[in-house]
């Protein structure tokens, strides 16, 4: 194999990686998203533009995105600062960061990306650990800025590519294994409980699919397995009682209600049935009447409340269309296991404590539209893959790496 074809993956698979978490690398004050996202936009444009007529996927799929929000910020503008931040945000970079998936052009990409990915959270993981905290006790981060909910996020998301990449016996074994107790450890210091169960229903998605000939099987052995687990936890109080995660197992009930996610569902369920064309973005806390927080850290509840009915139904409906395809693919295409799972860990990361610009939630999805189509692609032996711009060399499917 050539250096050039060494390199190149990698690469991408580190500029897609700084779009995603760049916000939360210490970097004295440099706008790391914003200069990876500036350097990457004459590529991707070369890349469209060489591989016309033909569009991208990743790009089709980003423009229906963009529709979702576009067409209710065209309608009902928002009035206040902080609704056009977050309208513009998700058109810079969040829409950017999703069409920068086509950089991913195959499964060598994508393990490529998934090993850069856990370097990454293993990163975060060490700032977790020896960074401030704040007054709550809980991790954020080396320059004591990030949020523990968004450095949690990005260390359970490599957490679940560690899984498939063992699975895939594509690191040794003692890598495994040192990244995997990094990884726990910085996640435990966040104090997350909503990315601790995210992780959890990941893994089940990986062992499930691992082998697609013992699906019902290996759910019911993950799903026992982790009862009798979590029994034993609460019989012999292995988690300390005192801390968030014991908390939540000892008491879920009253833990539920002391995060607040109820009382944010209640009065957004009623300004959502109250207003079926939404509330214009930036404008949920105005009538929500919830003075501690501007979004009801919810994305799909937050795209129905401020989008409208049409925009949130088209949201959801994309989001279990991927989730259809995807299951389907992958019993032929391993990448599809992985994408499914991270998918899987960022829908319910996104539903306790995300909002629009949740970066890493639209660019999985975007890669799970574009990876559940490589299985058809590559079994048409002789025409050429028109999902991708004539700059890739390599069939969509291919790869040096084992089925």
């Amino acid at each position: 194999m050539r250096e050039g074809s060494r390199v190149r993956p990698r690469l991408q698979a580190f500029a897609l990686t700084l779009l995603l978490v760049g916000t939360l690398i210490p970097a004295r004050g440099i706008p790391v998203v914003t200069l990876t996202a500036a350097m990457l936009v004459p590529v991707l444009l070369w890349a469209v533009v060489t591989g016309l007529p033909v569009v991208h996927r990743a790009v089709r799929f980003a423009v229906v995105l963009a529709a979702v929000v576009a067409v209710p910020a065209f309608v009902t503008p928002p009035t206040n600062d902080y609704g056009s931040t977050k309208v513009s945000s998700f058109f810079l970079f969040t829409v950017p960061t999703a069409v920068a998936v086509m950089l991913l052009r195959d499964r060598r990409d994508v393990t490529t990306w998934a090993k850069v990915w856990v370097v990454s959270g293993c990163l975060l993981a060490i700032f977790a650990l020896v960074g401030g905290v704040d007054p709550a006790g809980r991790a954020v981060g080396s320059d004591g800025a990030s949020n523990p909910i968004w450095l949690a996020r990005a260390i359970g998301s490599p957490a679940v590519a560690l899984l498939w990449l063992t699975y895939r016996r594509a690191l040794p074994r003692p890598v495994v294994i040192g990244a995997a107790v990094l990884l726990v450890a910085g996640l435990y210091a966040t104090g997350s409980r909503g990315p601790v169960l995210a992780l959890a229903i990941a893994t089940l998605v990986v062992i499930t699919l691992a082998s697609p000939a013992a699906r019902a099987s290996r759910a019911a052995v993950v799903g026992l397995a982790a009862g009798i687990g979590g029994y034993f936890a609460v019989v012999f109080q292995w988690i300390p009682a005192a801390s968030r995660f014991g908390a939540a197992l000892y008491d879920p009930q009253g833990e539920l209600e002391a995060s607040q996610r109820v009382e944010l569902a209640r009065p957004t369920i009623d300004l959502i049935m109250a207003n079926p064309g939404g509330v214009g973005f930036g404008h949920w806390a105005d009538h929500a009447a919830i003075v501690v927080y501007r979004y009801p850290h919810n994305l799909f509840l937050e795209v129905f409340a401020e989008a409208g009915w049409i925009p949130g139904a088209v949201l959801v409906a994309l989001l279990l269309w991927v989730v259809v395809r995807l299951w389907r693919s992958a019993r032929v295409e391993p990448a599809a296991v992985l994408t499914l799972a991270l998918l899987a860990f960022e829908t319910m990361c996104v539903s306790v404590s995300g909002d629009l610009n949740a970066r890493t939630f639209f660019a999985v999805l975007t890669l799970g539209y574009v990876v559940s189509h490589w299985p058809v692609a590559s079994a048409r032996p002789v025409a050429p893959d028109l999902s991708r711009s004539g700059w890739a060399a390599m069939p969509v499917g291919a790869s040096g790496t084992r089925r």
